[in-house]
């Protein structure tokens, strides 16, 4: 992304000029993307790997490795004797499971945060909503004809596609429950979430095909040759906030979701409409885990 552009518009009470140190000063503060990630993302887009491999990956990260193998040994697995491995674990656990355990463990010091002006849940909504949107983004990566996000980029895109909410949560006056806008957004910092998700994901040097969905996945068609991977991203916010999902305390995942309500969207990823149930279906089992596999890792 190009430097800031000073002409768009500002907060009244401040100079462009010192809001843009001010966020810059924030965007430092920031925890940053575990560097495990863009490892283990390029690890599992091999043709040929082994649970060794993986292990050498997970090794450099403590916490991550004491994460992993405190799954392999709860109670979701049946087991006759402590798994004390990754390649184990690997095995035990599984790869895909494991893909999840990795992104979003590494990403929770940025997701597991609870924002005071955007219309989240107060009980780490931000963060349920962050996966749901990351699950679901990886089902419909991996059934679209048209889209060519690899499950993982989906994934991690899904993760992220709110990350400059953070940012901007801190600059926004006071909305008593009013949806924060782009505008809101723009008045507050010179830049809407997408903008500076965009910026903060390629500090982070992660690859175009994340940062172009993170970019455009409240404006699909711009985003060129990832358009397709924008609107997976863009089709699976959309699906988890027919639900509610990270807004309300409770929801309700049996709710039926209406092809007539998403269809533009989901043409355009060449999902044929004869396949929407099964793959709401789909989607559906990927969220309930959210209170099982997430719950026994992330505590």
């Amino acid at each position: 992304m190009s430097a800031v552009s000073t002409s768009v518009p500002v907060a009244t009470d401040k100079s462009w000029r010192n809001i843009r140190f001010e966020v810059l000063e924030k965007l430092e503060s920031l925890p940053s993307l575990n560097s495990v990630v863009l490892e283990f993302l390029e690890l599992s887009q091999r043709e040929y790997f082994t649970a060794k491999d993986f292990e050498t990956v997970i090794s450099k990260d403590q916490a991550l490795t004491a994460r992993v193998l405190k799954l392999a040994n709860s109670g979701m697995y049946g087991r006759s004797r402590s798994i004390n491995s990754i390649p184990e674990a690997v095995v035990l656990v599984g790869l895909e499971s494991l893909k999840k355990i990795v992104f979003a463990v590494s990403t929770e010091g940025l997701t597991r945060r609870n924002l005071k002006n955007y219309l989240y849940d107060q009980n780490q909504g931000f963060w349920v909503h962050t996966l749901g949107v990351a699950q679901t983004g990886r089902v419909l990566a991996e059934v679209s004809p048209e889209c060519r996000l690899r499950s993982e980029e989906a994934y991690l895109g899904g993760l992220l596609h709110d990350v400059g909410q953070l940012i901007i949560d801190e600059f926004l006056p006071p909305m008593d429950g009013k949806r924060v806008g782009r505008r809101d957004e723009i008045n507050a910092v010179g830049l809407d979430h997408t903008e500076l998700g965009e910026y903060i994901l390629k500090q982070w040097n992660l690859p175009e095909s994340i940062t172009a969905c993170v970019r455009y996945h409240h404006d699909y068609m711009q985003a060129g040759e990832w358009a397709h991977g924008a609107a997976v991203v863009s089709l699976a916010e959309k699906i988890c906030g027919h639900w509610g999902l990270g807004r309300k305390p409770a929801v309700d995942l049996s709710e039926e979701v209406p092809w007539e309500k998403f269809q533009e969207m989901g043409n355009f990823i060449g999902l044929p409409q004869e396949k929407w149930d099964q793959v709401v279906w789909d989607i559906r089992q990927n969220l309930v885990s959210l209170d099982g596999i997430f719950q026994e890792y992330a505590d």
